[in-house]
């Protein structure tokens, strides 16, 4: 994202949200993961992709779970035109992120997300979708 929006010569601020811990199916006998001291890699590989592209001063990295930092990003009143939700594949984990992200979205912006597709939870991803499309679509226009 940092290289396309450069690219385009566009100035952007890239927040990423994430704990940084996987989830469980990541967790596959020390296949996937390495962790050190119970901890994964995963944040420490992140940084240093950031590095690795020059992108250090356009991506901003926040390592909590993503109801807690959007829940203070709109309490600090910062608010973005772009923003993609990455939620747990569960209907309840999906629908509280959709919501929080949408909160945080400026007028005008987009809200996207993947998984749409994953049978999870019976769709728990598409039903949280649907379910907001269908009673925010009369809120905002």
């Amino acid at each position: 994202m940092a290289e396309l929006t450069r690219k385009l010569g566009l100035e952007t601020q890239i927040i990423c949200i994430d704990d940084f811990r996987g989830w469980p199916g990541y967790y596959d006998n020390g296949k996937s993961l390495k962790l050190v001291n119970g901890d994964s890699m995963l944040l420490y590989q992140f940084m240093k992709n950031v590095v690795n592209v020059r992108a250090s001063e356009s991506i901003m990295f926040l390592p909590f779970s993503a109801g807690t930092a959007l829940v203070g990003l709109c309490d600090w009143g910062v608010y973005g035109d772009l923003v993609e939700v990455d939620a747990a594949h569960d209907f309840h984990s999906a629908w509280a992120d959709i919501n929080n992200a949408y909160k945080v979205l400026r007028s005008g912006g987009v809200l996207f997300g993947h998984d749409y597709f994953l049978d999870v939870d019976n769709y728990g991803v598409r039903r949280a979708v649907d379910l907001f499309a269908r009673s925010t679509v009369s809120r905002r226009d």
